[in-house]
């Protein structure tokens, strides 16, 4: 009998720390939820407290503070290996001291086989030895704070075009990694703006989490257009189609052998050439990815990207002719 009653209780502690890891709840509520009474759930939430961080976020209100929460997570193998990959992407393309990121990489290499723990340790100890910017790590956190717990946050934010800071209102919808570079964004409603827009981090001068909540629509979603993205930017329209041709030899070999976009198509040309067609919603963040290739790459389609190109690729001759 006693063995039953601790299972059933051992059950209860799990379930009830997923429920506070969702939102608050009063005593009452974890009672009815579990199918006990209120003095059991009592208990059970004293005991809990002793292995994760409960706090009460209003009179008679419980839940876990995520700030200081430790997850506890099983990896098969190949899971493992999947996460090792993403840890060590992660490391290699932060230039700055983050030390949440390092510490991140450290808790997970301890559930990693013995290779892959080396070599996320050794990524860690890289990432604590890059420069440090207290006040953009301070700035991420107050976002991460704000998002999770949907408050509205003021940003002071300068945009690269701008002329001076603006201060934002903002709403955080969601939090997405750049694609091509260390970047973060920040998509979300302005009240300044009256609109969903996107922030880039980086740009985010100063941050304060207010005491406003917020709720995120239940409609909003930017799966569809984030799709369309070549990295993170949107556009108003429908996407437009971009194609680029690569020049025989390791460019068309390199070009072949990567999955650069979702919508991408390749075709091979009888030259050895290749053509590689891709439907994206804007194509400002595709030209550092075309520049890079210099004279391998001709962009074919759309023609304001391809004049577009054609003008900075003769700026750049200008330039190192009146070098030389």
């Amino acid at each position: 009998m006693r063995q039953t009653r601790a299972l059933a209780r051992a059950e209860r502690l799990i379930e009830m720390e997923r429920l506070y890891l969702q939102g608050s709840f009063s005593d009452t509520e974890i009672a009815e939820r579990l199918g006990v009474n209120r003095s059991t759930a009592f208990k059970d939430r004293a005991l809990l407290s002793q292995q994760a961080p409960i706090l009460q976020v209003q009179p008679g209100h419980w839940q876990i503070d995520k700030r200081r929460y430790l997850s506890n997570v099983r990896l098969t193998l190949y899971e493992a290996l999947a996460l090792y990959l993403a840890g060590k992407r992660m490391a290699r393309h932060t230039y700055q001291s983050q030390p949440h990121v390092a510490s991140a990489l450290e808790k997970l290499a301890t559930t990693l086989p013995a290779p892959m723990t080396q070599q996320l340790v050794k990524a860690t100890k890289h990432l604590r030895e890059q420069r440090k910017d207290k006040d953009r790590l301070e700035v991420i956190e107050k976002l991460a704070t704000a998002w999770s717990e949907l408050r509205k946050a003021e940003l002071t934010y300068f945009s690269l075009r701008a002329q001076a800071p603006l201060v934002h209102v903002f709403s955080i919808y969601l939090i997405e990694p750049a694609v091509w570079s260390e970047g973060i964004y920040v998509i979300g409603y302005s009240d300044t703006h009256r609109k969903v827009i996107t922030l880039r981090a980086e740009r985010i001068q100063e941050a304060h989490v207010l005491l406003t909540n917020f709720e995120i629509p239940k409609d909003f979603s930017l799966t569809p257009r984030l799709n369309d993205a070549w990295g993170i930017w949107t556009g108003p329209d429908a996407p437009v189609q971009v194609r680029m041709r690569f020049c025989a030899g390791a460019a068309a070999r390199r070009v072949q052998e990567t999955t650069w976009h979702g919508s991408q198509e390749i075709a091979v040309e009888p030259d050895g050439s290749c053509v590689l067609s891709v439907r994206v919603g804007n194509t400002t963040e595709m030209k550092p990815f075309i520049r890079q290739w210099g004279p391998d790459c001709e962009v074919l389609e759309p023609q304001a990207l391809r004049v577009e190109i054609a003008a900075e690729m003769a700026a750049t001759v200008a330039l190192y002719g009146a070098a030389a």
